[in-house]
């Protein structure tokens, strides 16, 4: 029995693995690349194309899992993404590799969220808490080790092969999962008719858009282009709403948007999203630019961000079974919260000292305790047929708030500047910022109802 949990689980952490090693080496050798080929003028779009295909291609794949099976559409994911890894390797040009790029992102819209699902068919509601914790720990690891490993290989044997190392690991992932066998209830149950391709099509042109207003807003300000995107983006919008009230089998079906635990988890992920991809994109600039690290250690504050946020993920996965879903929020949230206002006080003041290293480190650590508090809720709330769905809504958010909150962060050094705030390098203006959405998540947090044990005693909540 262990072992039919603890292999198929073993293959889900290497791709997982394999994944988040892909996201992060490509910022150490893209350099390289552009160095060999040129055409700085596509850097941009390496990173915006992986990006932008993995996020718009969630709801649909996800909904498609649903339908026809998990393990099914895993293994396709994953198969895919070795595919435009393997691509990306063999890339003899810029656009080349930006094409093999939008095929790693296919395949990755794929996985993330059946991952979740066959996540939680793996495990018990009573410990589904600790393996999603090990989940994200693995990500939060592989984000690590990704650069530091990516780049060594690159060095030595050229970079092709820092996107071929994330092949056997694939393979090795897909080996490990073949064999699950998942319960009957996990069958495929639908049909193509049931698929709101529009609704799909319609959703992932918002997201598109949406989040390309956002990074040109971070990188020009409010010009024409930027409002005509956002223009264009609420009229997508506004055509998906209407086609999800129309079509008998919605992308995003609304009985999920009426249970609060369900709204609640995805608010929380856009929150966190937006905090933890925002500090990583923000602490190596603030570690060049006002610690004096220099670019090569630039890196060094992302150290105790990452050890905190999967100590925190771990611990809060195992504590989750014993503490509601609103208890283990507050404190999450209050960890980040209390430890970026004493940065911000730090850095208005222009106070530097080592002890911004346990700040940042107790950053991480409250974003990891809050890790649970928007997977468990929105998953426990619904049937085991539609955990595909539920975890691609719950990543769709945490991707959405990473993807607009870089460029709101990086928006706020633009505006210091304009304005003449840029004393002490305009840093604090980003982790006032960011106090503010914890505080905003601190209040959604509160509104939580219910714990892993009251669900295992089978309390009802709306």
């Amino acid at each position: 029995m262990r072992n039919r949990i603890s292999i198929p689980f073993a293959g889900i952490l290497f791709g997982t693995a394999a994944n988040m090693l892909m996201q992060t080496v490509i910022a150490t050798i893209l350099p390289q690349i552009m160095s060999e080929y040129g055409g700085w003028q596509w850097y941009g779009w390496v990173f915006s194309s992986f990006l932008i295909v993995s996020t718009i291609t969630i709801p649909l794949f996800a909904k498609m899992a649903d339908l026809y099976g998990y393990k099914k559409f895993y293994m396709i994911g994953m198969t895919i993404f070795i595919v435009g890894s393997l691509l990306c390797g063999l890339a003899p040009s810029v656009p080349f590799l930006i094409g093999a790029r939008i095929i790693q992102g296919l395949g990755v819209g794929i996985i993330g969220p059946v991952t979740i699902a066959l996540i939680s068919n793996l495990f018990s509601l009573e410990k589904r808490g600790s393996a999603m914790g090990i989940y994200a720990a693995t990500q939060l690891l592989s984000n690590v080790i990704g650069p530091i490993f990516g780049g060594l290989i690159a060095q030595t044997f050229g970079w092709p092969w820092a996107f071929y190392m994330v092949i056997p690991v694939g393979l090795l992932s897909l080996l490990l999962i073949y064999p699950l066998r998942l319960p009957s209830n996990q069958t495929s149950h639908g049909s193509i008719r049931q698929l709101d391709m529009i609704g799909a099509l319609l959703f992932g042109s918002f997201i598109a858009l949406f989040i390309q207003g956002w990074t040109r807003l971070g990188k020009t300000g409010l010009d024409q282009i930027s409002l005509s995107i956002f223009v264009a983006s609420l009229v997508l919008f506004a055509l998906f709403v209407l086609q999800e009230k129309r079509h008998p089998y919605p992308v995003i079906p609304p009985k999920f948007i009426r249970i609060k635990n369900v709204r609640l988890a995805n608010i929380t992920a856009f929150l966190i999203g937006l905090l933890m991809y925002g500090a990583i994109a923000i602490l190596p600039l603030y570690s060049e630019k006002v610690l004096g690290n220099g670019s090569v250690n630039s890196d060094k504050l992302l150290v105790p961000l990452t050890v905190g946020i999967g100590l925190g993920a771990i611990l809060s996965g195992r504590a989750v079974k014993k503490y509601s879903y609103k208890a283990l929020a507050q404190i999450g949230w209050l960890t980040s919260f209390l430890s970026l206002a004493i940065l911000t006080v730090m850095s208005f003041l222009n106070v530097f000292n080592y002890w911004i290293y346990v700040f940042i480190f107790a950053i991480g650590l409250g974003i990891g305790t809050l890790l649970p508090t928007f997977l468990l809720p929105a998953q426990n709330a619904v049937s085991k047929n539609e955990q595909a769905t539920i975890g691609g809504m719950v990543q769709l958010s945490r991707n959405s708030g990473g993807a607009i909150g870089i460029p709101i962060l990086t928006g706020l050094l633009f505006i210091s500047e304009r304005f003449g705030l840029t004393f002490n390098g305009g840093y604090w203006l980003i982790f006032l910022f960011l106090c503010i959405c914890t505080l905003f998540g601190l209040l959604v947090g509160m509104q939580y109802k219910g714990s892993v044990k009251e669900e295992l005693n089978g309390v009802e909540r709306d």
